[in-house]
């Protein structure tokens, strides 16, 4: 299905245009879809026992920082607090999945999934300190952002044949 325009008749059938229409609510729609596998990643995710707790404190104000400005749209700031997190914490994941967000936010899905591999690089380097179900919800991701990929080449075109 194709996406609609800002500036497209809203798929509803109220005549209106989308952004006049639905828009807000399936933005809003997205961003809790976005927040929830947030939520639940960070759930599944635990801290890494090399940093005392303080550390993991600023981590964790740190990454959620990250998402706050995502959720902002401030995708600038974002991205420099992105790297300050990685630059702080360059032995924990949390600086690669915060980037991923924020690619996935400004739909560069290629970058998102490459900084996912991070991620469960980090996870398969010490399976230990990752509950099971954190490699398969970032492979999920990486599998959504790039389906046609997680299934193999596309057949060719009849026309270039």
């Amino acid at each position: 299905m194709a996406k609609i325009g800002r500036n497209d008749l809203c798929s509803c059938g109220s005549g209106k245009k989308y952004k006049r229409c639905c828009m807000a609510r399936d933005e809003m729609a997205a961003r809790e879809k976005l927040a929830a596998t947030t939520t639940t990643a960070i759930a599944a995710a635990q801290h890494d026992p090399h940093l005392c707790d303080d550390c993991n404190e600023q981590l964790d104000a740190a990454a959620n920082a990250v998402l706050a400005l995502i959720d902002a749209r401030k995708f600038d700031a974002a991205e420099q607090a992105a790297h300050d997190v990685l630059a702080r914490f360059p032995a924990v994941h949390d600086g690669y999945e915060c980037l991923g967000r924020l690619y996935q936010a400004k739909g560069d899905q290629r970058q998102a999934a490459e900084c996912y591999r991070k991620v469960i690089a980090f996870a398969r380097n010490e399976p230990h300190l990752y509950d099971p179900e954190f490699v398969g919800h970032f492979q999920a991701l990486i599998d959504r952002l790039e389906p046609a990929e997680s299934m193999g080449a596309l057949p060719p075109n009849p026309r270039d044949i």
